[in-house]
């Protein structure tokens, strides 16, 4: 197995930052088929980002069953002591996932998250264990994610 696709599919779950690269998001995406996923796209400079981290964190407390990944789409080796200091005053749960773009093109993690996306953030993509993929951008309403957890996409 590729190093970047063990680091994908392994140790980010334990709540470190790890660097995420294109080629490892279909690994990501596919840890699905045992949990929901919610994968929060963020970025340092992103004003609303943890607004929205913080919701989403709480309502993944309610609802443990959902697996929860943090992706910054700041560069990985400029940004990691900023990214890991923001993440810790987030005060994330050990068990979510942390991962920042490891591209020398941001645009292809960018494309490999959501090839729809146009870059607005905070943007949450939903991948239920059926593999169904939904995603918003903006501030969540515990509406909406219990909306994708109950109409198929948590199955």
């Amino acid at each position: 197995m590729a190093l970047g696709a063990l680091l994908a599919s392994v140790p980010a779950w334990a709540g470190e930052l790890q660097p995420l690269r294109a080629a490892e998001v279909a690994t990501l995406y596919a840890s699905a088929h045992e949990r929901p996923l919610a994968v929060e796209i963020w970025s340092l400079d992103c004003g609303y980002c943890r607004e929205n981290a913080a919701h989403l964190v709480a309502w993944q407390r309610r609802h443990p069953d959902v697996r929860l990944a943090m992706v910054a789409l700041d560069a990985y080796d400029d940004s990691a002591a900023a990214l890991a200091h923001a993440l810790a005053q987030m005060n994330l749960p050990p068990q979510v996932a942390q991962y920042a773009n490891a591209e020398p093109m941001p645009e292809r993690l960018r494309a490999a998250l959501d090839a729809g996306w146009r870059g607005e953030m905070p943007r949450t993509v939903w991948i239920g264990r059926d593999g169904v993929r939904d995603a918003r951008s903006g501030l969540l309403t515990s509406d909406v994610l219990d909306g994708w957890l109950r109409h198929g996409n948590g199955r």
